[in-house]
């Protein structure tokens, strides 16, 4: 399986060392996104409430044009003055869940 961002290969990492590993390639392929979208979810959640009213504006005027992904990046970074502590956070805080969950 491609490995094809820095979120990706750290959900993946995650995931494999909880067993996701030993999983056939179909059922990689059915739930890799699944955990992908949750983290995402969970950083965007964290996020978008550090944003002030002309930053959100500008968020939502970025998602109408499908801006690319550096731009998203310097977006975060320049409205979220702690954004690598805020996204490391909500990160550590979901593979512990993940963790979790795949405990038995």
């Amino acid at each position: 399986m491609a490995q094809q961002n820095p979120l990706e290969e750290l959900i993946l990492t995650v995931l494999n060392a909880n067993g996701f590993d030993k999983l056939d390639d179909d059922a990689k392929k059915t739930y890799l996104p699944q955990f992908l979208a949750h983290a995402e979810q969970r950083i965007g959640s964290a996020l978008l409430p550090l944003l002030n009213e002309a930053s959100a504006n500008e968020f939502v005027a970025m998602t109408k044009r499908e801006a690319k992904p550096q731009e998203w990046l310097d977006f975060w970074h320049k409205n979220v003055v702690n954004f690598d502590e805020v996204v490391k956070q909500t990160l550590i805080d979901f593979v512990a869940e993940v963790k979790e969950a795949f405990q038995f």
